[in-house]
């Protein structure tokens, strides 16, 4: 994936984001976002162009309750964080040790 691509995803999440902030309702952050979009355009190849027309439009949140799409460069903004077993090799001997105290 070209950084053209990876930057224009990280544009499509953002306005996804911020439509779904705003509750579909128009916003200047939105107009901000769009504008960056369409310089982004320009940047990338015809081949990455012709497979983004072929996705359709993947900006804008039909059911405002929903995650974003994903994104093959990003994960998903409540992804959890891994847990640090501080002191432990594994999991498995964090639990095993709980289970022993």
């Amino acid at each position: 994936m070209s950084k053209e691509l990876v930057r224009y995803r990280r544009l499509e999440r953002r306005l996804w984001i911020t439509r779904w902030r705003h509750d579909g309702e128009e916003s200047a952050e939105e107009d901000e976002i769009l504008d960056e979009m369409d310089a982004a355009w320009v940047e990338l190849s015809e081949s990455e162009q012709a497979v983004l027309k072929t996705e359709g439009p993947r900006c804008w949140p039909i059911d405002f309750s929903t995650l974003p799409p994903q994104f093959m460069d990003a994960r998903y903004v409540s992804e959890p964080e891994a847990w640090v077993y501080e002191g432990f090799k594994s999991p498995l001997d964090a639990i095993l040790s709980a289970e022993a105290a």
